[in-house]
């Protein structure tokens, strides 16, 4: 260990060029997780941290949430279904609105405060009454701000903003929820011919000690015209998620390997021109092991540093990061890419050792 140390110290150069290399990489290793989770999280994050259990969609509905029509009196029925706790009806249209700073493209949902269906959690203010939403925090620099007013278009409706949620964006867009009364009458107003106003999902809260699948099953069986899915499967079932999902465990896979094939050969390289040094050590004593462990020592030393580098960099990216698309270091991300590159890195690297623990000590003593 000790020699390993000495090593890197007199060739300060050659190893910080190393660390830095291999900063970039896993840099762009943790960016591209980063950039992926956040993108996925504006995408699926009113389901993901919905606060159902199981979200119930019509059996037609191909398990599309704007696809999925279900009538309103069908919530009494999930609710009879033995293992659900609470259901509520959950509502989810798009359409366009106004905060005093343009039209955007609003993602409303409709749900029942107390029950299932809505946010998993209000970060500030309250819960909304008729004729109010919450809004997703993130989409405070837009203009959805606590006490503006939401203006629905073309019909003037008028939603006031009296609480944020977090992480709870639908297909990218500024999110808000108000109560299901309300959304049907804004989707009804809409659409003044439409006899009814459907419901797009149930969510449902299960019996604590029963797992959502089974309550899932069971929905099934008992509701005609349903599918119930637990809420991570529903999550996968978002159009567009599992695609998004393997392009990015694409590139991060590749960048993975890049870091581990450059950090072996650059260890393998750099080892080969010592042998004969390791062999005169071999032969005035020094173990295959603690020679071995000095290359060891080397690898975790640069492989360390370059990841805390990288997070560094990762660091300065979320502050300069834009407020409508903010990124965070997530610190197990981190830890866990760090142990990844470590362990592919010394999994790599052990050509270079393996060519120090074989070292003839004979070659090193001039012996023939």
């Amino acid at each position: 260990m000790r020699l390993g140390l000495l090593d890197l110290l007199r060739a300060r150069l050659r190893f910080g060029l190393l660390a830095g290399a291999l900063a970039v990489l896993v840099f762009l290793l943790l960016f591209l997780n980063t950039i992926s989770a956040t993108l996925l999280g504006f995408l699926t994050g009113a389901v993901q941290h919905n606060s159902a259990d199981v979200l119930v969609y019509s059996a037609t509905s191909r398990r599309n949430l704007q696809a999925s029509r279900l009538d309103p009196s069908v919530v009494g029925t999930i609710r009879a279904v033995p293992g659900v706790a609470a259901a509520g009806p959950i509502g989810q249209t798009t359409l366009t609105a106004s905060v005093g700073r343009g039209l955007d493209d609003l993602s409303l949902f409709g749900y029942q405060p107390g029950r299932p269906g809505g946010p998993a959690r209000i970060v500030s203010g309250r819960l909304p009454g008729p004729g109010e939403a919450l809004v997703d925090r993130t989409d405070e620099p837009n203009g959805f701000r606590i006490g503006a007013t939401i203006v629905v278009q073309p019909t003037g409706r008028r939603l006031k903003i009296v609480g944020y949620t977090e992480e709870s964006r639908f297909n990218a867009a500024p999110t808000a929820y108000t109560t299901i009364g309300t959304f049907r009458r804004i989707v009804a107003a809409a659409n003044p011919g439409a006899p009814i106003v459907p419901d797009n999902l149930v969510g449902v809260a299960v019996d604590q000690g029963t797992s959502p699948s089974s309550v899932a099953d069971a929905i099934d069986a008992a509701v005609p015209g349903v599918e119930a899915l637990p809420r991570a499967e529903a999550v996968a079932s978002i159009p567009g998620v599992s695609s998004i999902t393997a392009s990015f465990d694409l590139i991060v896979g590749i960048t993975f390997v890049i870091v581990a094939v450059v950090t072996g050969f650059f260890f393998l390289i750099i080892t080969v021109p010592k042998l004969r040094v390791f062999a005169g050590l071999r032969a005035l004593g020094a173990t295959s092991r603690y020679l071995a462990a000095s290359v060891l020592t080397q690898v975790v030393t640069v492989v360390v540093a370059g990841v805390a580098a990288a997070t560094a960099l990762l660091a300065a990216a979320a502050a300069m990061s834009s407020p409508a698309f903010p990124l965070a270091v997530d610190t197990r991300l981190v830890l866990l890419s760090g142990a990844a590159v470590l362990g592919s890195s010394v999994a790599a690297s052990m050509l270079a050792v393996r060519r120090v623990a074989r070292v003839d000590p004979l070659v090193g003593s001039g012996a023939r």
